[in-house]
């Protein structure tokens, strides 16, 4: 999706005599996904260029207004279905692009070029932006532009250069692929393969990524704007192999001479629903997953980007185009992968918190004496009460680790405690959310869940409680060995284990995305950590 395939001057050009007809002709298709009185409806028009619609969970729906002016942000409109209304949801966008919420409501977007973040990005509810990769291999992105999220978390975006004068530090433009549980980004398709890539989708199984090549010549410079050397103009399809990475494309569709595809969505049925803009004929178009045309919706203007509603409006297309934002009834309910059940026949697994050599990917919350990895263990020692926060975060998932205590200092009389912590959220300090409390067994709390800032002792909780709990495990946790610690989290129910017993069963806790970590209580000696490690659970 971009501010994209038009330069300033083409874009003007295009407003004034290209896109804007009096009214577009009637859709046609075939009648299993487009009834035959539907009709295009406006629903908003007040912006300069509209992309990247989305719905969130309420079926709100969401889209960026991308202006050409370098001096001027953007921003970020919600439309709701129920009231009619259209609002400003981000004021400063950072030149959003592509947009898509995740599993947990969380809104992902593609920010780029043109004096943008050019940065794949989290917009947070009180319009800050979270950069969550801004470069690849040392180097700043081209232009980021349209994403994709599977059901495991996994996020594919393109990053073009269609406008933006500003350095490119990447030498080509490209696919890549980032993983939200460690933050690291690996390039899934590069130029030789495709030229320019634009449009991201998904197929319903999981098994196929849809990518739109659309080379318009221009790479954002000023010295390309003028003699613009005109690309490949395909829609295709990459396998997705069961490492993530990508198989063999195939060519679905060439538009050889005219302009291809923008953005585009997928429905429960498997068939694409693309944003042509080719100038004698533009507007949505739908194809089979073998590129044969089922449908042909026209728009007034040339249109960028498209997504299906959820909930009553499941099969309600939004479509923006222009600058303005539009729906059509079809026959048929979206596919929203991010959302979707993560496949049984496509199980992730286990994925490491800890690589055994390094403390990458682990981050201390304040003064401590030491932290570091060693012999494939981390050693943590401090004398105040400190927590070491994970880079990777979910909000279903089960965690583990095993953890070995220092041996009991009978001068200080010590009643060293750890915890492993989980849904924290913060960015800096002391975080909030919740932890599986790690004590010495005289504590008698091993295995309790306490909330950081939200109650307290969620278990044991009171004296009751807790003494029961002490006589219950009395010798279930040994202070001189290595014990494993197992949490598993499901919307607001916890369970944890202790060395392979049950100890908590827990309703009522707060369903947020949040990182992992562990803690130091403060009263000195070592405590170690190993075989760190969690996986995210289908809901």
């Amino acid at each position: 999706m971009p501010n994209k395939c038009l330069s300033l001057k083409v874009l003007s050009l295009a407003f004034s005599l290209l896109i804007v007809h009096a009214k577009a002709a009637n859709p046609s298709g075939n009648i299993s996904i487009l009834p035959s009185s539907s009709r295009l409806e406006l629903l908003w028009e007040e912006g300069e260029f509209t992309e990247g619609v989305t719905v969130a969970a309420n079926g709100d729906v969401y889209f960026s207004d991308i202006p050409s002016d370098k001096s001027t942000s953007g921003r970020i409109l919600k439309f709701s279905p129920n009231t009619f209304k259209t609002e400003i949801y981000s004021s400063k966008s950072e030149k959003s692009n592509g947009l898509m919420f995740d599993r947990d409501d969380r809104l992902i977007a593609c920010c780029g070029a043109n004096n943008g973040r050019m940065a794949l990005c989290e917009i947070m509810p009180n319009e800050k932006i979270r950069t969550l990769t801004g470069v690849f291999k040392g180097k700043k992105y081209l232009s980021p532009n349209d994403l994709v999220i599977l059901p495991n978390g996994t996020i594919y975006f393109s990053d073009p250069r269609y406008i933006g004068d500003e350095k490119k530090e990447q030498k080509n433009m490209a696919v890549y692929r980032y993983n939200p549980f460690n933050g690291s980004v690996e390039l899934a398709i590069g130029s030789d393969i495709i030229e320019k890539p634009n449009g991201l989708g998904l197929s319903p199984d999981g098994k196929t990524l849809y990518v739109a090549e659309t080379n318009n010549g221009t790479t954002g410079g000023a010295n390309d704007k003028n003699n613009p050397i005109i690309g490949r103009m395909t829609l295709n399809a990459f396998p997705i192999l069961s490492d993530g990475s990508l198989g063999k494309k195939k060519v679905l569709i060439d538009f050889g001479n005219q302009t291809g595809i923008d953005g585009m969505t997928v429905d429960t049925m498997g068939n694409i629903y693309a944003a042509v803009r080719s100038e004698n004929r533009f507007g949505i178009v739908a194809y089979t997953p073998s590129g044969k045309e089922l449908a042909y919706i026209p728009t007034k203007s040339l249109p960028t980007n498209c997504c299906f509603g959820k909930g009553e409006n499941s099969n309600i297309l939004y479509i923006t185009a222009g600058g303005g934002l539009y729906q059509i009834k079809m026959n048929v309910s979206g596919y929203h992968p991010a959302t979707a059940p993560i496949s049984k026949h496509r199980n992730i697994g286990w994925i490491s918190l800890f690589n055994g050599k390094t403390t990458e990917g682990w981050v201390p919350r304040g003064e401590f004496e030491f932290f570091k990895a060693l012999n494939g263990e981390l050693h943590l020692q401090s004398n105040k009460n400190i927590w070491v926060v994970s880079k990777a975060q979910a909000t279903n998932f089960e965690v583990e680790l095993e953890v070995k205590l220092p041996p009991e200092s009978k001068i200080k009389n010590d009643h060293f405690n750890s915890g492993l912590g989980f849904r924290l959220i913060g960015e800096t300090g002391k975080p909030k959310g919740y932890q599986c409390e790690i004590e010495r067994n005289a504590g008698g709390k091993n295995g309790g869940v306490y909330g950081i800032g939200f109650g307290g002792w969620l278990y044991p909780k009171g004296q009751q409680q807790s003494e029961q709990l002490k006589t219950n495990k009395k010798y279930l946790f040994n202070d001189i060995k290595w014990n494993k610690i197992h949490v598993r989290a499901i919307g607001n129910h916890v369970k944890t284990w202790v060395n392979g017993q049950k100890v908590s069963d827990v309703k009522g806790i707060k369903k947020h995305h949040g990182r992992f970590g562990i803690q130091h209580h403060g009263s000195g000696g070592t405590v170690k950590f190993r075989s760190l490690r969690f996986r995210p659970l289908d809901l």
